[in-house]
């Protein structure tokens, strides 16, 4: 008899085991959902979140809080969201200079994004640009860099985190300037010091650059596509201005912390390319001089790996480090 109830109690665990994962997914959210933005509000990172967070909301019937958790070059968020419950209820939203870029400069980096993240989505990209302050007087690449050459302590880069400083490196390499950078704490202030005079220059995503173009302080002298941008169809290309094969965008992605239940990452997963394939978000997001992605997990998971490859080359030629 009591071989027979240890059988059937056996039975009964590992059903409640097998259902477990599909009832979690078929129940959550059940409480509201946090997602960590490593980076200031008003950048490209933070208003994918808020973009998608919203219409998730709607879904979901549960709040969707962004928080933003701006330092140290992503570090802070991206390490605050690794450390959080795997349970789905905190996501991270962040961009490839958090998850391929990082890695290759910070020797001591507190989190690996291959292991320590589930992937979820690319939520959109976006080419970078160089935007300078109108009270330069520059109006192309080619007079750009005659003035950089020709007075390194005076034309300065404000850089909004390792993306920017990469896109930055590969046009010293490719160019033949010194351009120095000054670090900011996200896009956004980056982008004020350059509108401000403070700084001269930003690479920087058109999407976190929309509002610095709206305000007339700031140009585009070029973008980082090897063929013109229907974001941006006048602007030439660097590649076109004098530096042959320079090409960057960044792109926008969302992430869980590694050991979340896999059904639950896969309806997050279903659940924002949903909104992102809606006529309201995707106008949103145009406006914002974002392209659309809504790939699948396992496009994002090769995504990191070959960026991560590509920066890594571009580290060790250069032989770039950071300290945190």
């Amino acid at each position: 008899m009591f071989s027979i109830r240890l059988l059937v109690a056996s039975i009964v665990l590992a059903a409640s085991t097998l259902l477990s994962g599909p009832i979690q997914a078929q129940t959550y959210p059940v409480k509201p959902v946090r997602i960590i933005v490593p980076s200031a509000p008003g950048g490209g990172i933070d208003a994918s979140a808020r973009i998608v967070g919203g219409k998730l909301q709607e879904y979901w019937g549960q709040s969707v809080l962004v928080e933003n958790r701006a330092g140290a070059s992503m570090i802070i968020g991206a390490e605050a969201a690794m450390k959080s419950p795997a349970d789905g209820y905190t996501l991270l939203v962040a961009h490839d200079g958090t998850m391929s870029m990082n890695p290759v400069v910070f020797r001591n980096l507190p989190y690996d994004p291959q292991k320590d993240f589930a992937p979820i989505t690319l939520i959109s990209a976006a080419p970078l640009a160089a935007i300078v302050s109108l009270g330069t007087g520059l109006n192309s690449i080619q007079e750009m860099m005659v003035f950089a050459r020709a007075n390194p302590t005076k034309f300065n880069h404000a850089s909004g985190g390792t993306a920017t400083l990469l896109a930055l490196e590969l046009f010293n390499a490719l160019a033949g300037t010194q351009i120095t950078s000054i670090p900011y704490k996200g896009a956004a202030p980056a982008l004020a010091s350059v509108m401000a005079g403070e700084t001269q220059i930003a690479f920087a995503d058109i999407a976190s650059g929309a509002a610095a173009l709206k305000s007339g302080k700031v140009k585009v002298l070029g973008v980082a596509t090897l063929s013109r941008s229907r974001l941006l169809p006048e602007s030439p290309t660097i590649a076109e201005s004098g530096v042959p094969g320079y090409e960057t965008r960044t792109w926008f992605a969302a992430f869980a912390p590694a050991g979340t239940p896999a059904d639950i990452v896969e309806k997050i997963g279903n659940d924002m390319r949903r909104a992102l394939g809606e006529a309201d978000i995707r106008q949103r997001f145009q406006a914002l001089n974002h392209e659309v992605v809504g790939s699948s997990a396992e496009e994002l998971a090769r995504t990191v790996r070959a960026d991560t490859e590509k920066w890594s080359r571009l580290v060790r030629e250069r032989n770039i480090r950071i300290t945190q």
